[in-house]
């Protein structure tokens, strides 16, 4: 089997396009939960990135693992089964923000026909997966300001206005959480 057919997620699940075609014709649950569990987070954090509503990218990603399950019979997934997951969530993306007219950049529909921004986003995907997993480790009201400030894009004077705490203890805690990433993405170096 040809490798970019051929996926294996950190967690060590791995399932080919013609796997999983016969998994959803053949409604596998087991190989449909797996394939969820595999690729649900990452297809919420590219919904999200679209349509930057938390609500939304859930529906969005929920909406398109109904579809497989209720057209699964019918579909026929080829090539690499993550690129046609990221591109059935990024087009359900686009067609709910112009639903909801909201406003789709010409940029952003470049990225949609670019072969090569698919692999970028991938990778950024990936590794925002697992700076969230390596935020578990620190205190909730830490994680929660570092994903105000690095997910929301939210400035630290918005965020300690919004949690009711003070710029200090804001700037105090991001670099904590960023210590804490040094630590366990770079091996405590800095980015340069």
């Amino acid at each position: 089997m040809r490798h970019s057919q051929y996926l294996m997620t950190h967690d060590g699940y791995h399932i080919s396009a013609e796997e999983a075609t016969e998994a959803l014709r053949s409604r596998d649950a087991d190989v449909f939960r797996n394939i969820y569990n595999a690729y649900g987070e990452e297809l919420y954090l590219l919904a999200y990135r679209w349509v930057r509503d938390h609500d939304l990218a859930k529906e969005v990603v929920q909406g398109l693992f109904t579809h497989l399950w209720e057209k699964g019979p019918a579909l026929t997934i080829t090539g690499n089964l993550r690129h046609y997951l990221y591109r059935a969530v990024s087009n359900r993306s686009i067609n709910e923000l112009k639903r909801t007219s909201r406003h789709v950049s010409d940029e952003a529909l470049q990225w949609q026909a670019d072969e090569s921004s698919l692999h970028d986003v991938t990778d950024h995907l990936l590794l925002q997966k697992e700076i969230i997993r390596l935020l578990q480790a620190l205190a909730p009201r830490c994680r929660e300001i570092f994903m105000l400030s690095r997910f929301d894009g939210l400035e630290p004077a918005a965020i300690a206005e919004k949690l009711g705490i003070t710029l200090n203890t804001v700037y105090f805690q991001l670099a904590v959480a960023l210590k804490h990433l040094r630590t366990h993405l770079l091996n405590g170096k800095k980015l340069e």
